[in-house]
């Protein structure tokens, strides 16, 4: 019973703790490196000796499978799902002097030439700084994806990223509190000429977000940028601006009609007392006549006394007659 106990205690023990060799975001095998869980694809971040005794893919490839857990990820793993991180097989480097030099090389705040290796989507690339090669993610933008999970207008970030990268004439400049994110990817601002390429992505309505993880020089113009693209329905902001316009044009008519109606009975209304002042004013004007023949009248009684007078003159005539 005890003995069962006992064993029932190491089990429990060893699936909380589990080895350090198990390989997940965040946590490095032996070798230096872990497979990223999206698309099993094994990532060499910090590689050991035991990592540096492989002298390419292939023989590298079977220290990780001896040497991480992750058995899902190792069954499915080739040579084309090695990535280096810009690290050289071969070499002699230990854990502690790689990181040194990648901490080193690079300083906050300062602008960098950089060549483009490959580029990745539409918001990663591979660059070369300095004479290594770094994974770099843009700052404070987010591109739909178009490489493990294809979301709409993912393709269309790529390429258009890719377009502007080929150009040449590259600057990075790095910014913010840290320069690696816990993926170890250098993160920078993108020049490309004098063209700020974050702020190119975000006028063309292929900024789905930020991520906004401290204070960075240039988010008041990517916020504007993706303000333009809104208002023009550029990219992925068509379908949206469209039925705004559509709704602006559809109040503007109903306010069109309603203005016209409001017109209509204004002046239906005007007429109305137009007419009605006419006729008062006609009313006016013949009581005015009729006063104005009462007041004739009164005003010459002499013509009542001739009268009178010729009257009686003709009375008196006939009866003397």
């Amino acid at each position: 019973m005890k003995k069962f106990v006992s064993a029932l205690v190491i089990i429990v023990f060893t699936a909380i703790f589990p080895g350090d060799s198990f390989a997940h975001p965040g946590t490095l095998d032996e070798l230096g490196g872990h497979f990223r869980n999206a698309d099993c694809v094994y990532l060499l971040h910090e590689p050991t000796s035991i990592a540096m005794q492989a002298k390419n893919k292939t023989e590298l490839a079977q220290l990780i499978k001896k040497h991480n857990s992750n058995s899902k990820c190792v069954q499915q793993l080739t040579v084309d799902k090695i990535d280096l991180q810009g690290h050289t097989l071969g070499g002699t480097a230990s854990p502690a002097a790689s990181s040194s030099k990648q901490s080193s090389s690079l300083q906050l705040g300062k602008k960098y030439p950089a060549k483009l290796v490959t580029c990745i989507d539409g918001d990663t690339a591979r660059f070369i700084v300095n004479g290594r090669e770094y994974t770099t993610r843009f700052l404070f933008i987010d591109t739909p994806e178009s490489t493990i999970q294809i979301e709409p207008y993912g393709k269309e970030a790529s390429r258009f990223t890719c377009s502007r990268l080929s150009r040449g004439n590259i600057t990075l400049e790095t910014d913010g509190n840290t320069l690696f994110d816990k993926y170890h990817r250098l993160l920078a601002w993108v020049w490309v000429g004098d063209k700020l390429l974050q702020e190119e992505i975000a006028k063309a309505g292929l900024v789905e977000d930020f991520y906004d993880y401290g204070d960075y020089k240039y988010e008041g113009r990517i916020r504007a940028a993706m303000d333009v693209a809104k208002q023009s329905g550029a990219g992925m902001y068509e379908a949206s601006s469209s039925k705004t316009n559509s709704a602006n044009h559809q109040t503007t008519i109903n306010e069109k009609n309603k203005t016209e109606s409001e017109e209509s009975a204004a002046k239906s209304l005007d007429n109305e007392q137009k007419k009605q002042q006419a006729e008062t004013n006609n009313q006016s004007v013949q009581k005015t006549n009729e006063k104005e023949t009462s007041d004739s009248n009164t005003k010459h009684p002499i013509f009542y006394l001739l009268a009178l007078a010729f009257i009686v003159a003709f009375f008196f005539f006939f009866k003397w007659k």
